[in-house]
């Protein structure tokens, strides 16, 4: 932390709050942007309101301004930009930053390649339970009936990622519910059987 000090005259810190956007295609185009506080989905947008979660950024986790993304606050967030030659320079000094860099991006790029093949090969519900299990994975909290994930998003958040309606997605809650599968809860999920959730992946992609 003691390096980073002699950089702080370079950082320009933000504050945004819950659903405001923190950036934009061409908002950052040469910075690098690193969360203080608060979590920020990351999404891509396409035409008739289509949009599609690539990963959510916690605090510590860098980001590059110059990509095509958007970035949602799901919390108050703080953030601060550095310029990109200015960490160049930082990367030489500290190269465990880029660590972080490439760990966030990977799973930018995991979740992109997982966008395509959702868009080009699933089913609504075989993406909803796609993205229920990697919710449960990074997230979820296991308790005496299952794991609890905790919601960040609203239905019509859930339903963007998945590329459907808010109809059509409470018609996939229904019908994971009644296979016992899930319980739908005011701020979260509980998913009863992740092996048997699992399986029915699985068996509906035909694997």
């Amino acid at each position: 932390m003691e390096k980073l000090k002699e950089y702080q005259d370079f950082f320009t810190e933000y504050s945004f709050t819950r659903k405001e956007m923190v950036f934009f295609p061409g908002k950052f185009p040469s910075s690098i942007l690193l969360i203080l506080k608060g979590k920020v989905r990351v999404y891509l947008s396409y035409p008739h309101g289509k949009e599609f979660t690539l990963t959510i950024l916690s605090p510590g986790d860098v980001y590059s301004g110059h990509t095509r993304t958007f970035g949602q606050a799901l919390e108050p967030v703080s953030m601060a930009s550095i310029p990109m030659e200015v960490f160049k320079e930082m990367l030489q000094k500290m190269p465990n930053l880029v660590f972080g860099l490439v760990g966030v991006l990977g799973d930018a790029l995991r979740g992109s390649m997982d966008v395509i093949e959702s868009l080009v090969f699933e089913e609504a519900d075989v993406r909803l339970i796609s993205l229920l299990l990697e919710w449960a994975r990074h997230n979820g909290k296991p308790v005496p009936r299952g794991v609890e994930i905790k919601l960040d998003f609203t239905r019509e958040e859930i339903a963007s990622m998945i590329g459907s309606s808010r109809q059509t997605l409470n018609n996939l809650f229904r019908n994971l519910m009644n296979e016992q599968l899930i319980e739908v809860q005011n701020k979260s999920i509980l998913i009863k059987d992740l092996d048997r959730m699992r399986h029915i992946l699985r068996e509906r992609k035909g694997e």
